[in-house]
């Protein structure tokens, strides 16, 4: 009864394996524990009639087992050899293993004498003279049932069990016909050569916490004195956990244990599933629960459904629910705005001095236009919150002591200015905002204009940058053209030109701000120019918009391609709403008019492109102009 319930634990292992078998299917990856096949190193069997030739598991050729009578009348009696790899188990914790087989045929239907015997290690299929030594036999069956065609196992856990303990790489089996009966042909068979000989293994591997990535509240376990003083995130406890098995990867489990570090007794845990393996697990603890000035300590554990991992080393930090007072704001030169025309010192920086009025939990001060700026926190590359040291983000400064103060020099960025302050602790708390308004002349911005005549498409750009007056000591001008950042000197007169090509077809958007040498930026200034698909129109003698010229004074007019045209045939044109005309364009698809006016007063141009498949422009160029 014993053998057979080996067999039945056995076949029952085999079957969750999926080695095969009357009703095994393949199953997938699953959580802890694991099953797999142990890597064949070889498989192969012997011929006593051929003693010295060795006989590898070929594709459809069934490997006999016992005696059989070949046509000759010559007796055949083979052994059928079985090597596996045990690498895969070292480093797990080794759970079961079933060595399982598949009979193909049988003699005798009514008789089976099957023996597994561990024997010492072999690389390749010996040969019948040059057969390893039998250590033990493992497992045997004698019953005869579900022949010819059963699936057979064989409980190995005990076998691998020693050699993973004796640190054996590889274990060696051969199956043989019992001593009894090997020579008779009546108990011989052949073994399916599909199914070949498998070894299932069952296993787990332990998962393992990363002490080298713990992380609170953004930033890296503390294991000695000082502690961190956490804020916003102290509640936010991660961990790292590994685990080697492919189908434990996703579905990991993390504890967390947290506890004052007075009072180790009031320990509690929390717990969080389906995590994965070799990125940050997250649990939070309610900020609540957290007493302010109490110092913490916590540690974790992964584990994988069947096996747990050790606890990690213990971290601790300090927990801050108090937000400082508000800070106080105060400027030499830039005085709170009183009235709508109270501006500040034209071209000149703004000083202001942030103070904590002494209040020792004020560590430095946070600040911005309109919104004061506060720290940033990120996903690190393991997905572990990363929170930077407030001091090195823009926008924050350290006080020069604890509820000291600290003094920037800021350039408002426009007209009409908000600057938001609020104090910080240690822990990256802040106050209520403190807002300052600050008010500045219109005159400040610098100005933007045109060189030459009027931009088109693909053709060079000249623009002229120049501060307003009562700014001096400008070094450079900083602007972007179509959102490109780019920097030009400015002139000993303080102006500044740039020239490019126009070439997007929806025109150009240039946006400039000065720097002085005092260290003051003005506010930004735009122009923005548009591209029309419409013909260009210009005139020395009668620049549009303007009063030029005079009755009999003739004026030449350039029609140009609109913007993204190459191919032009002319122009259709009309003066002061007389008959539109064709003029034909030259090569470079332009073309002159020359008009003279009879009468003083407003006149409208009305010029349409004509392409050579004889299209129209989609928009006319309608350009006005006065005769004096």
């Amino acid at each position: 009864m014993e053998l057979r319930s080996r067999r039945v634990r056995a076949a029952v292992l085999a079957a969750a394996v999926g080695m095969g078998g009357l009703a095994v299917a393949g199953t997938p990856a699953a959580a802890a524990p694991h099953y797999d096949n142990a890597p064949s190193v070889q498989v192969g069997y012997t011929d006593a009639a051929t003693p010295r030739s060795a006989y590898d598991t070929a594709e459809g050729v069934h490997m006999p087992l016992g005696s059989s009578v070949d046509a000759a009348g010559v007796t055949h009696t083979s052994r059928v050899y079985a090597t596996f790899d045990l690498a895969r188990l070292r480093g797990s914790r080794f759970l079961g293993s079933t060595l399982r087989i598949r009979e193909f045929s049988a003699a005798d239907c009514g008789k089976r004498a099957i023996e597994l015997w561990r024997t010492e290690q072999i690389g390749r299929t010996p040969s019948w003279r040059r057969a390893p030594a039998e250590i033990a036999k493992v497992d045997e069956i004698l019953t005869p049932e579900y022949c010819p065609t059963a699936d057979i196992s064989f409980d190995t856990t005990a076998v691998i069990n020693e050699a993973l303990a004796a640190g054996d790489r590889k274990v060696s089996f051969v199956l043989r016909v019992s001593a009894a009966h090997e020579a008779d042909p009546t108990y011989g068979r052949r073994l399916n050569w599909y199914h070949s000989v498998s070894l299932g293994v069952q296993y787990n591997t332990v998962p393992k916490i990363d002490n080298k990535n713990l992380y609170n509240g953004g930033v890296p376990c503390v294991t000695k004195a000082p502690y961190p003083v956490l804020g916003y995130h102290a509640g936010n406890l991660q961990a790292v956990g590994t685990d080697a098995d492919s189908g434990d990867q996703r579905s990991l489990r993390f504890d967390y244990a947290l506890w004052p570090k007075s009072d180790p007794a009031a320990r509690t845990e929390r717990s969080v599933d389906g995590r994965e393996s070799g990125r940050a697990a997250t649990t939070v603890v309610p900020e609540e629960l957290l007493a302010d000035g109490v110092t913490y300590a916590w540690q974790a554990r992964v584990g994988d459904g069947l096996d747990v991992s050790a606890w990690s080393k213990v971290c601790y930090f300090v927990a801050d629910r108090t937000a400082p007072p508000a800070a106080q704001v105060t400027s030499p030169n830039y005085p709170l705005t009183g009235g709508p025309f109270e501006y500040a010192p034209l071209g000149e920086p703004g000083t202001f001095t942030f103070s904590g009025n002494g209040d020792a939990d004020v560590a430095g001060f946070v600040y911005g236009w309109g919104v004061a700026g506060v720290r940033q926190c990120t996903a690190g590359e393991l997905g572990q919150l990363v929170c930077p040291d407030l001091f090195t983000a823009p926008g924050a400064v350290r006080a020069n002591a604890p509820g000291g103060t600290a003094t920037v020099s800021l350039n408002p960025p426009g007209t009409y200015n908000t600057l938001e302050v609020m104090s910080v602790d240690v822990a990256g708390r802040t106050s209520a905002p403190v807002r300052y308004q600050i008010s500045l002349s219109p005159s400040s911005y610098p100005a933007i204009t045109v060189v030459g005549g009027e931009p088109e498409w693909n053709k060079p750009v000249t623009l002229r940058f120049s501060t307003a007056a009562g700014i001096v000591g400008t070094t450079e001008y900083e602007y972007q053209l179509d959102g490109v950042t780019h920097t030009v000197p400015a002139g000993e007169d303080g102006s500044a030109t740039i020239t490019f090509v126009a070439d997007r077809l929806t025109g150009f958007s240039v946006n400039v701000r000065s720097h002085s040498a005092n260290g003051w930026i003005s506010p930004s200034w735009s122009k923005s120019v548009q591209f029309l698909s419409r013909p260009g129109v210009a005139s020395a003698v009668y620049p549009a918009n303007q009063v030029s010229g005079g009755v009999g004074v003739p004026g030449a007019f350039t029609f140009s391609p609109p913007p993204g045209w190459t191919q032009v045939q002319g122009y259709q044109y009309s003066f002061a709403n007389g008959d539109y005309l064709f003029v034909a364009a030259g090569q470079d698809g332009r073309a002159t008019v020359t008009w003279t006016p009879e009468a003083s007063g407003n006149v409208l141009l009305d010029v349409f492109a004509i392409d050579t498949n004889d299209n129209w422009s989609e928009y006319s160029n309608m350009y006005w102009f006065d005769v004096a």
